[in-house]
């Protein structure tokens, strides 16, 4: 069975792991069957996970431990595998949804590492959601649910046919559209439009951001560096930014 190129929807795959599976169970995202290890000792995590699954109808399964290391491929499974429904993603049109919503729109990503990484800082760092193209980028695979630890069933992510098109649809929402480049002039510290309603635009891993969604941002800034390296890790560049941004979010709040 193939995906559906607007949905995004993947094959079932499994999720490895205490806490991922946890916050899958969390989140009310189903699941077809949550497998726990013969060998697992009683704790407060699988117990949760127990009843969690048993309250939203999902079968838990004791599976010995061999059969777990074959389906989770070599991963540190920890004893849990959830076996999962297909990722659904969420409409752009509900992630412009609130007062202020603060975006993560990814030009090219291709690292599943990254993403996982960025959906963990994104919900850190109290952000609406993330914005994908739907081709040329990286989804929401197995891998990304997995290095998120949970965060992929918590955080909505959209997968549009045109993130041009969806960034202008963002603009017509009432949010700044901010794009980072380490070349850029002004910094992050100086910018005044680092407050929600905001779009924080990041580039693929290595070109940065393509010239046509470029153009469409408001502003484009750098984060200062007193090091000697040229540039930080996409993720850990776009938590630097979706952190200041909740900084100045939290601080506006405080005044009100």
């Amino acid at each position: 069975m193939g995906k559906d190129e607007r949905t995004g929807a993947d094959e079932p795959s499994v999720l490895a792991g205490r806490r991922p599976v946890l916050e899958l169970l969390r989140a009310e995202r189903s699941a077809e069957r949550i497998l726990v290890g013969d060998h697992v000792a009683a704790s407060k995590t699988v117990s949760e996970i127990r009843k969690r699954a048993a309250s939203m109808g999902v079968p838990v399964r004791t599976t010995p431990k061999r059969e777990l290391d074959k389906l989770a491929a070599g991963l540190n499974h920890q004893g849990v595998i959830a076996v999962t429904a297909r990722f659904r993603y969420t409409p752009l049109s509900d992630l412009l949804k609130g007062a202020a919503p603060s975006l993560l729109f990814l030009d090219g990503l291709t690292d599943p590492h990254n993403l996982g990484s960025l959906l963990r800082s994104a919900d850190g760092a109290g952000f609406s959601g993330i914005v994908l193209p739907a081709r040329r980028s990286v989804a929401v695979t197995a891998a990304v649910r997995r290095v998120s630890a949970g965060a992929a069933e918590i955080v909505p992510v959209a997968r549009e046919g045109n993130l041009g098109r969806a960034i202008d649809e963002a603009r017509e929402a009432g949010l700044w559209i901010l794009g980072l480049d380490e070349d850029a002039p002004q910094d992050i510290w100086s910018s005044d439009l680092l407050e929600p309603p905001v779009g924080l635009v990041l580039g693929a891993e290595d070109r940065g951001i393509s010239p046509t969604i470029r153009e469409r941002c408001d502003a484009v800034v750098s984060i200062p560096s007193a090091g000697r390296l040229s540039s930080l890790n996409v993720a850990v560049a776009g938590a630097v930014v979706m952190y200041e941004i909740a900084r100045r979010r939290k601080g506006r709040s405080d005044t009100l």
